[in-house]
């Protein structure tokens, strides 16, 4: 860098002394011309030899202007004395400007290259989530044509309401699965740069299928399980009212049948997820009332709140709007996160509110109960997870709960919102696209 700047400043020196000598000698032959001839001729010969220095140096600016219009290595304006070291800069500058090109498009090649070769879409956008380029497989997935759709954004070929909150940094996380004229593609969201992004799309039709053979299984193997548990519980709870009156005998019956019902009610859960599942490509346009729905949950959920006075259970539709989905789907996921609420609040209030917020309807379901630690929020709407499996066990728990509640979300377009500090009280969110909102 200071042998550039030394260099640079040489240069400029030259140009300055060899023009003020030109214009010293051109003074002095003006001189010399006055005192021996006239004044007139004098001026005369200072004004030629003055206009030949000014069209010489535009000259050369003109052969300079002319090469930066269409520079090559081969074309660099040969100069004098004075232009002579600025082209030979120029010529160095333009010379490794022109190999640096050369690197910078053979590295974007190759990155093209690999990119193209990845079996995942690929697609990179800008801050305003305009496509700026994208593989082959990805056109072929989302439907977008380059160069056609370069700068156009995203969402015009993507229209989910999930897609839309993920690159929109809506969401907690920056992976989503989702189903495109029946393509299921997993898509994660990569930030880089200066707000750029990488769109990443994955097309895991095989590992759904998979998925629907297991729970295909587990939907024939609860069936196959019920009949039989049936009869167990059945036969235990004759033999309880029988004429054994043991102490020992009781307990140990008791016991057989509080295990029977748990299973009982796994299987009911396993078979409500193996209804969800076979029912998922179901319109679901029925018009549910809020305060109906409200009535119904209230009617049926009043034995848990007679049991415990230290909680005050109440349920409010701030909005006049109603939902259109399944009407049983909805209200078995309420009832699964209110009855979860009551496993885990022992004082307080546990409320169902109905909402709108951005175009969005929202039912939450809010307690004062014990929380969940922020670790296992984004792990509980798994199948069988816990985050205390032996107080899930004490107090009924199956594990299956909130996997019925996300299943059904993901079968209306929406998703859930967990919110809690995992110390005290949570909020299960129930997020709804504009598209399943009903006036009255």
């Amino acid at each position: 860098m200071l042998d550039t700047k030394f260099q640079k400043k040489v240069i400029l020196n030259k140009i300055v002394l060899k023009s003020l000598i030109y214009f010293l000698i051109t003074f002095v032959i003006s001189l010399i011309t006055f005192n021996f001839y006239s004044s007139t001729f004098g001026i005369i010969v200072f004004c030629i030899l003055t206009t030949l220095f000014i069209f010489n140096h535009l000259n050369a600016l003109i052969k300079l202007e002319n090469w930066l219009n269409k520079p090559t290595l081969s074309s660099v304006p040969i100069g004098n004395d004075y232009w002579e070291p600025i082209y030979s800069k120029l010529y160095k500058l333009y010379k490794n400007h022109t190999l640096t090109k050369k690197d910078l498009t053979k590295a974007l090649d190759q990155f093209v290259a690999g990119a193209q070769a990845l079996p995942d879409g690929v697609a990179s956008l800008n801050e305003y989530n305009e496509i700026l380029w994208a593989n082959k497989n990805i056109q072929k997935m989302l439907g977008i044509e380059l160069p056609k759709d370069l700068k156009k954004p995203i969402n015009y070929f993507v229209r989910n309401t999930k897609f839309l909150k993920l690159i929109e940094g809506d969401l907690d996380n920056n992976s989503i699965n989702i189903i495109l004229d029946e393509n299921h593609f997993q898509i994660n969201l990569i930030k880089f740069g200066f707000d750029n992004k990488l769109l990443i799309c994955r097309d895991i039709v095989n590992e759904t299928r998979l998925e629907e053979k297991r729970k295909q299984f587990i939907s024939d193997v609860s069936h196959e399980l019920k009949t039989p548990l049936t009869v167990i519980l059945g036969n235990a709870e004759l033999l309880l009212d029988s004429q054994s009156k043991k102490s020992q005998d009781i307990k140990l019956i008791e016991s057989l049948i509080n295990q029977a019902e748990r299973m009982n009610y796994l299987i009911k859960d396993l078979m409500a997820l193996s209804s969800i599942d076979a029912l998922k490509k179901n319109l679901r346009n029925e018009k549910i009332f809020i305060t109906e729905l409200f009535e119904q949950i209230n009617g049926d959920l009043s034995i848990y709140s007679n049991k415990n006075n230290n909680i005050f259970f109440s349920c409010e539709a701030k909005s006049n709007k109603n939902l259109i989905g399944s009407n049983k789907e909805i209200k078995s996921a309420i009832q699964n996160l209110v009855t979860n609420a009551f496993r885990y609040t022992e004082k307080g209030f546990i409320k169902v509110t109905w909402y709108e917020e951005k175009f969005n309807g929202i039912l939450s379901v809010k307690d004062t109960g014990i929380g969940i630690p922020k670790a296992h929020i984004n792990k509980v709407t798994e199948r069988f997870y816990r985050v205390n499996a032996d107080r899930s066990r004490n107090t009924g728990g199956t594990g299956l709960g909130l996997a019925i509640v996300q299943n059904i979300m993901d079968s209306h377009n929406g998703f859930i919102e967990i919110i809690s500090d995992g110390k005290s009280g949570t909020e299960f969110k129930l997020i709804f696209p504009k598209d399943r909102i009903s006036s009255k």
